[in-house]
Formats: structure tokens, C-alpha cells, sequence
């Protein structure tokens, strides 16, 4: 399974996140969100949440790990 380094944005937007919000998957070394509401996001570079893509949301979960000082 792919390790995924998260940049330090992305880290703290997850972080930021209320806890009903899950981490599910990964697009090309991006982390994807689900919604509550079952809506997919993905977590660009820079922290900001977009709604990803129909490819990305069939993606498999990768292990993530926190952005490095």
C-alpha cells in the first residue's frame, strides 16, 4: 500500500476538519475527504478542499502520513 506525504496545508486542513469528516482514499498523491454528507473532496497541496473528480473517488486508501518540520 502507498505511503502518502502530506504537504504541511494539507496536514493542517485535515487536522481542521470536525471529526465527522474521513480521510477515504488518495488521487495521484492527494488525499480525499468524505463529507457527512457522502460528497468526496480532495485536499490540494495548498490545504483547500475541492470536490474531486468521478476517477479519483474510485481511487484505493493509502496510508497517510503527517507533513515533516
Amino acid at each position: 500500500m502507498e505511503t502518502l506525504k502530506l504537504s504541511r496545508q494539507q496536514s493542517a486542513r485535515i487536522a481542521e476538519l470536525p471529526e465527522d469528516y474521513r480521510v477515504v482514499g488518495v488521487d495521484h498523491s492527494v488525499p480525499l475527504v468524505r463529507k457527512p454528507s457522502g460528497q468526496i473532496m480532495s485536499v490540494q497541496q495548498n490545504g483547500r478542499l475541492i470536490v474531486a473528480t468521478i476517477a479519483a473517488k474510485r481511487r484505493p486508501v493509502a496510508t497517510v502520513s503527517p507533513a515533516r518540520d
